[in-house]
This record gives C-alpha cells, structure tokens and sequence, in this order.
C-alpha cells in the first residue's frame, strides 16, 4: 500500500515520526511518502503552502492512504477532507499526544476530527472509551510504541552513567544540578542547554535514533525531565494525563531502565511483571526526589539490569509500532478471488465504501 505520512519531522531523519511512524510501515513492505507541513520545502516535493504541498503530494503519488500527526496550526481538518475526497485517499488522523516531543497533537480535537478525517486514533484508552460510541469502526487505540527494528543496531558498550532527556528549561536544569550534585556521572540529550554554561559541557547534539540507541544502550540508566507547561498547554493536558514518551519506550528497547514522572500511562505501559512488582522503570513524584532515587538506583547494579530487561520484555513483546500497524489495518484487508489484499477505501461520500486494489 502506498501511504503518505503528513506531520512535522517527516523530513527529518532524526526525528520520532521519521523513524518510528514512517519506518515501521516501510519495515511492513508499505511504500511511504513524508511531508512535513511545517517546512514543505525541506520535503523536497514542492515549494509554497503546506495545503498546497500535500495537494501536489496526492496528485502525484496518488496514496491509498494519508496518515496525518495533526499538529496545532500546520493543515486544518477541512483542507484534509476535501484534498482526500478529490483524490479518493483514506485519511486518518493519527493522534499521539505529547509521545512525540517534536510532534504534539491535541487528543481533545480527536471529536471533531471524526467529521473530517475517515479514521481517527487516539492514544489514550480513556480517550477510546469516550469516543467508540460514536463509532468504533472508525476510531482505534493506538497507544504510545516503538520501532524496535530501528533500534536494534544500537552498538552495545560498557554501560556507565545517566542520560538526561528533556527540555533545558529552568525546572529541568535545577534537577540536573541536583543530580550532578551528588556525584553521578551525567550526560544531556537535546538542544538548548548552552542557555546553562555550567551545564552545557554535560550535553551532545541531536543525533539520528540508531546512534541515539548507542548513546541509550550505553547508559545505565534514563532519567526523564518533566514534560515543559508549553508542551502540555499545546496538547491541553495536565502532566498527569501525559503519555508514556518516546524517549522512554526507546531505551526499554534496548534494556536501559528509566526514571520518569509518576503518571498512570507509565503504569499501564510498565505493568507489574514479579511478585516484588518490578515493573521495569521507576517513577517519581517530586522534583526534589529525583537525585536520591538516582543515587539508590545507581548503587545497586543488578537491580537495574533487572529492570532493563523487564522493560525490554515488556516493550518487544507488546508495544512495538508494527503491531499497531496490523492491529489498525486488519479490519480493512481481506483476500479478493485472487488471494491479493484489497483495501475498503472509503469514498468520503454518501455512497458505501468500495473495494480498492492496493
């Protein structure tokens, strides 16, 4: 099936979307299309409006189906119905939260979207439950993942120290300090953190995610920041409602523990997987606990080994992008007289849905 997948970062090799997204349906034999709305240039594809850009994309490439991250102010919902209904593609609006840090959608828009888009996802199971009544053939639960294949050619080294993620702003640089402060090796992944001279020698440029896998695959442990008030106030959620992060589920890929802010889809990601209820990362509640729990996590080596692999059981075996993707599309393919799949493409109009050969 050929697909075009529409957010911000899908022209960017190192971005969650390019990897995660658009490499588990290529890794699925899809043939994938990226377009970034944010920059249609630096897609490569056509220079001027993002409406325009995704225009040109359908025209030309004519997809099956268009798989848009809808992030705020890129295309709006009504350019979306109408360029799919012209093309006859399948649309789906695929809502991430917060998972994506380069990438926020707003799961509250997922109601209206159901006007406009003919499959709208959501990552949230409350969120599903809210909204299968309106037509659950139509919305699915595709909860936080990751694309482990990409993260399979992390080079295994000696692991030492602690990966700090998150947003350099004044809240995350006090947690690092404290944690520096008590004598733990420390490095910094992301941008932005020369607005801290004390801090900025700690950090390293983005890298694409086969050597951010090294880079996880090396560390003893991940430490998460707390997800930044503008993040939560782009997807209009409290941190209490966030999403596991992509950050996270990447280094369970890889068996490295994380430490991250207690939030209920942390535990019904990280389930109890022992009697002693080891769930394969641990949390915390107040920022001021961060550097203790650390430092006890640190000093107990075995334990946290044991943690990585938990997580890393957890993670293959039940939250892996490819099985989101067969999950979705299995209702919608079945074998014609021939025995190759078909597709029901849905017209965007009164008319019933047809049978299409993809």
């Amino acid at each position: 099936m050929r697909v075009v997948v529409c957010g911000r970062g899908a022209a960017d090799p190192r971005s969650s979307l390019w990897t995660h997204v658009m490499g588990s349906l290529r890794h699925l034999g899809h043939e994938v299309v990226g377009l970034d709305p944010t920059s249609p240039g630096r897609s490569g594809i056509v220079r001027g409006s993002a409406v325009d850009a995704l225009e040109s994309v359908l025209t030309r490439f004519e997809p099956e189906m268009l798989v848009h991250v809808p992030t705020p102010g890129d295309i709006d919902a009504s350019d979306i119905r109408r360029l799919t209904a012209a093309s006859e593609t399948v649309s789906m609006a695929l809502h991430t939260s917060t998972s994506f840090g380069d990438a926020v959608t707003c799961v509250a828009d997922a109601e209206e979207h159901l006007l406009d888009y003919d499959l709208v996802s959501v990552p949230d199971p409350s969120a599903y439950a809210r909204l299968a009544p309106v037509g659950d053939y139509r919305v699915s639960c595709l909860e936080a993942a990751t694309h482990t294949v990409a993260l399979d050619a992390a080079v295994t080294t000696e692991r030492r120290g602690v990966v700090i993620v998150g947003e350099p702003d004044e809240r995350g640089a006090a947690i690092v300090r404290a944690i520096v402060g008590a004598g733990v090796e420390v490095s910094l992944f992301g941008a932005g953190w020369s607005l801290h001279p004390d801090l900025e020698p700690l950090s390293f440029p983005r890298l694409s995610h086969p050597d951010q896998a090294t880079v996880l695959a090396g560390a003893e442990l991940l430490v998460e920041l707390p997800t930044p008030l503008v993040t939560l106030s782009q997807a209009r959620i409290s941190a209490w409602e966030a999403p596991v992060s992509q950050c996270v589920l990447d280094a369970a890929a890889v068996a490295t523990p994380s430490l991250t802010m207690d939030r209920p889809a942390v535990h019904g990601v990280f389930r109890a997987t022992s009697a002693e209820g080891s769930a394969g990362v641990a949390v915390y509640e107040c920022d001021a606990d961060v550097a203790t729990l650390v430092t006890l996590l640190m000093s107990d080596t075995e334990s946290l080994r044991s943690m990585g692999e938990a997580a890393s059981d957890v993670v293959r075996a039940d939250h892996s992008w490819t099985q989101r993707w067969e999950t979705l599309f299995g209702p919608f393919e079945c074998p014609d007289d021939d025995g190759e799949y078909v597709m029901l493409r849905s017209v965007t109009t009164a008319a019933a849905p047809v049978a299409v050969t993809v």
